[in-house]
């Protein structure tokens, strides 16, 4: 299993232009989505996976995972895989009940890393290349996405601080999610700690696939126009000035 002490320190994430309900992210690792989703995804549909410990269903030919698994697959050395696509079935059972076209659209997916017509998913739809370095999700409800993102945010933020800090409110997940539309990009090795305060900084950077460009904007990047603020179990945005940083 490799290192999991802080994770990868930029943060990116892109919503997709076409589909609201779909994000590509640099940053976010296996390990920390499923740390930080609630609740999390009962049962996975393993598409594209190295995981010795699956089950095999007759019915579609898929192996899949059941919750008591999926501790078991957190500590795998996902990033070795490669590819790592899966999506989430809410009944062991639902998989007895996919039709050829269903199944169909899951090896469509697992392929090519978007939906034929409709992936049958219940609320995930994941596919991963080199852990943490290129996330693309596909998501049901974007309520699961704002808190998701929020939580992986704080996740980071106490493994790099090594302190301990509260939830983000739903005002500030808000905004996060709607940065995304804008290519939300954070760089944790930046943040600026006090005593009693830690600033976060924040800017939008535009719409990126490459994510070996992503990786190169933390040296680019000087302004953040955007600070994250917590300060006394409390969270607030300081705004100091345009972003000058996106990029088309």
């Amino acid at each position: 299993m490799k290192n999991k002490q802080k994770g990868r320190e930029i943060l990116y994430v892109s919503g997709s232009e076409i589909d609201q309900q779909c994000f590509y992210s640099y940053g976010i690792e296996f390990f920390e989505f499923m740390s930080c989703v609630e609740p999390r995804p009962a049962n996975l549909i393993l598409l594209k996976h190295k995981f010795d410990d699956g089950k095999r269903n007759p019915n579609c030919g898929f192996d899949y995972i059941t919750a008591s698994e999926i501790d078991k697959l957190i500590e795998e050395d996902v990033y070795g895989y490669g590819d790592f696509c899966w999506v989430d079935v809410e009944k062991e059972e639902d998989l007895d009940r996919l039709t050829e076209l269903q199944i169909a659209e899951l090896l469509f997916f697992g392929h090519l890393a978007k939906p034929l017509n409709d992936i049958p998913k219940a609320r995930f739809a994941y596919y991963a290349h080199d852990d943490g370095w290129f996330n693309k999700l596909y998501v049901t409800y974007l309520e699961d996405y704002e808190r998701m993102l929020s939580a992986v945010l704080v996740f980071k933020l106490r493994k790099w601080t090594r302190r301990s800090i509260r939830a983000i409110p739903r005002d500030i997940s808000g905004f996060l999610l709607g940065a995304t539309q804008e290519g939300l990009f954070i760089d944790l090795s930046k943040i600026q700690k006090g005593k009693d305060e830690i600033r976060i900084p924040l800017t939008t950077v535009g719409h990126y696939r490459d994510m070996d460009s992503v990786y190169e904007l933390k040296d680019e990047i000087t302004d953040y126009p955007v600070w994250l603020v917590y300060s006394k179990k409390s969270w607030k945005l300081i705004r100091i000035g345009n972003d000058s940083n996106r990029r088309e």
